[in-house]
């Protein structure tokens, strides 16, 4: 129950009681026919009068007072609430402000970094149209592969020479398309194909002669290197960069040919002395075959020692001066040594090989003098 409506009750039931006091005193007092009572009747109304005027002047004041009192407990707790208001606006401007700074810096980070973004991607395709240009520029044909052998990009000398077109060939296996047979017409299996390696292994591998199948079902000698993609420390793939070398064999064929149909012998050496190739008659007189001499010294196995059964020192042939002095020596009166350890009189000149201005080895050219006594 509210204060005021405890007032109001109190009041009301103050008059009621008031005016029934005055009721039963005026009743009495006709009862009585006192003739006196009049004054004392006015007398005794205005004692109650006053005392209900006091009565309620006295809940008037406590009423004000609580009112009063209510009223600046509420006071109190509006400028307390205005207070905490605006405290909580100035901590929410604050907040706001400082939440708008970082946003702003978050905005200009994040614009800076769009803008970086924007400026790689562009970069990004200024280079790829720069490599896909000067992929498409070389030589040599290129192309890259998975870890599937699947083909990933190709240039346009790799999709002329093999008669594909690019997209014929970029997700198809490189293998299965134009390296699946050997010379022979066995097939080759990707196991031990040295493109494979390279992805599998993670080692560089080169082949100086091997053949690729073009789509029209013929095939053409190639070398290429074979140079696995690292992705970080992970193998991803491998880039093969290969070249038609179908003249240069054929040359090299049409060399064997003339090299093979003359009758003096001729051999090749490397700068350690080394045999290189060598020709029919060379094999014929000498009784070594190819495989047997290639790689090895052709001083330790045919020129070791002098008609008298002494030692010949490397130093002092001119064989091995050839490929080391840089000049063309001839000799007319020495000896070789056949497989079966008998020697023949032989003639013969050494002409050092340059590539550049790099000596790189010599060939000898060599004849029996027994054929020709």
């Amino acid at each position: 129950m509210s204060h005021k409506f405890r007032t109001c009750v109190s009041i009301s039931v103050l008059f009621i009681f008031a005016a029934a006091g005055l009721y039963f005193f005026d009743i009495k007092m006709k009862s009585g026919q006192h003739n006196n009572s009049f004054w004392f009747c006015e007398l005794w109304s205005f004692c109650i009068l006053f005392f209900v005027l006091m009565v309620v002047l006295y809940l008037f004041v406590q009423t004000f007072n609580a009112n009063k009192t209510k009223t600046n407990d509420l006071q109190k707790k509006l400028t307390e609430t205005e207070n905490a208001l605006n405290d909580a606006q100035e901590s929410l401007d604050a907040t706001v402000e400082k939440k708008t700074f970082e946003m702003s810096l978050v905005n200009g980070s994040l614009n800076r970094e769009i803008a970086e973004r924007i400026q790689a991607e562009a970069e990004g395709i200024k280079l790829r149209k720069r490599m896909h240009a000067i992929l498409n520029s070389a030589g040599d044909g290129i192309f890259g592969i998975d870890l599937q052998g699947s083909v990933t990009f190709v240039n346009n000398k790799a999709a002329e020479l093999l008669e594909y077109s690019t997209e014929e060939l970029i997700g198809r296996s490189h293998h299965d398309l134009v390296h699946h047979t050997h010379f022979d017409g066995s097939v080759f299996p990707v196991q031990e194909c040295p493109i494979y390696m390279a992805y599998k292994d993670g080692d560089i591998h080169h082949e100086t002669d091997d053949i690729f199948w073009k789509k029209s079902g013929t095939s053409f000698h190639v070398e290429y290197t074979s140079t696995p993609l690292l992705d970080g420390n992970n193998l991803s793939g491998a880039v093969v960069v290969f070249k038609d070398i179908s003249k240069k064999m054929k040359l090299k064929q049409q060399l064997e040919l003339i090299v093979n149909s003359t009758g003096e012998g001729i051999f090749g050496l490397d700068i350690d002395g080394n045999v290189t190739f060598m020709n029919k008659a060379a094999t014929i007189m000498l009784g070594w075959t190819q495989k047997e001499l290639i790689g090895k010294s052709h001083h330790d196995l045919v020129h070791h020692t002098h008609a008298d059964g002494s030692h010949y020192h490397e130093e002092d042939c001119p064989i091995y001066m050839a490929y080391k002095d840089g000049k063309v020596h001839f000799k007319s009166d020495d000896i070789f040594w056949t497989k079966d350890k008998t020697n023949f009189l032989v003639e013969y000149t050494s002409t050092p090989i340059f590539e550049g201005k790099q000596l790189s080895g010599a060939v000898v050219v060599f004849r029996d003098l027994n054929l020709f006594s």
